[in-house]
């Protein structure tokens, strides 16, 4: 005798509770494991190594430390791009039609800037070193596009046009008016010109290097916040447009469900670090 079981998925404010949930938890599991100075000396050797740079004894514990900061900044602010998601699930109202037409078109249009915010605040943390009585500079101003590949260049306009692709299709399913569109095209404008003068913030920002070893140092840092921006506000809106798209589908059409959904966004992720991963090298060039 065979017997069918019909399952019906879980809730939304129930995944959207169990995704705070898990990040709080792996949020203290890893703030615990970043204590162990050991972890951290160990990424700074192989980073010195991978970059070709000298790593003087006297230098050490600050990179490390500039190191394990980076990477708390990330872990508190990055998650914040899970805040449509938050809001969205535990909303009683989830699957009315009305409901995301009313919220889809308001939470989207934020999502450009969001991006920008969120990777900006995760790079913030500028100086790792206090300037000594001499400060040595360059002689010539580094361009922003000196900062990546041609490849990666393609790899964020792709994000720019992923952003704008999903933004559109999520539009059209919640049947947004014209004015939306056009408030959505003003924010991405937005978003890209608060980009542009961040990343040209931090590419000029004055050296705090007092012999060529920390000046080696200071250039590798700055261009890993210059990329890390770009990267973060780039492809952050489409994936946080993505998870939008998802809730409202599945609450308005729960049997169009596809693989795609999670699959989709992981081989562009894949594809998207394999490509950044070309440029590791570039702030040489400064």
């Amino acid at each position: 005798m065979t017997v069918f079981a019909v399952v019906n998925p879980p809730s939304t404010r129930l995944f959207g509770l169990a995704v705070f949930v898990g990040t709080l938890v792996v949020v203290e599991l890893i703030i615990t494991i970043t204590k162990r100075k050991k972890r951290w000396a160990s990424r700074t050797h192989r980073l010195a190594r991978q970059s070709g740079i000298e790593l003087p004894s006297r230098l050490e514990d600050r990179i490390a430390r500039r190191l394990r900061n980076e990477w708390l900044a990330w872990l508190v602010i990055f998650p914040l791009w899970l805040s449509p998601l938050e809001f969205t699930s535990f909303n009683r109202h989830i699957q009315s039609a009305t409901y995301w037409d009313t919220w889809f078109p308001r939470l989207v249009i934020l999502t450009p800037l969001l991006g920008v915010v969120i990777s900006f605040s995760s790079v913030i943390i500028a100086r790792w070193n206090v300037p000594g009585p001499t400060r040595l500079s360059h002689f010539r101003k580094v361009r922003l596009r000196q900062a990546f590949t041609i490849a990666e260049r393609c790899a964020l306009v792709a994000g720019v046009g992923a952003t704008m692709g999903v933004s559109a299709w999520g539009l059209q399913q919640s049947h947004s008016p014209i004015h939306w569109w056009m408030v959505e095209f003003g924010a991405l404008v937005m978003a890209g010109v608060l980009w542009w003068f961040l990343e040209n913030a931090v590419m000029d920002h004055p050296s705090t290097a007092s012999d060529p070893i920390e000046l080696e140092w200071d250039d590798l840092f700055r261009f890993r916040r210059v990329r890390s921006l770009a990267l973060g506000a780039a492809w952050i809106p489409p994936t946080a447009g993505w998870v939008l798209n998802y809730l409202m589908i599945q609450q308005l059409n729960p049997h169009t469900q596809s693989p795609l959904w999670v699959f989709g966004p992981l081989a562009v992720g894949i594809g998207v670090a394999l490509v950044f991963r070309q440029g590791s090298l570039l702030w040489r060039m400064a």
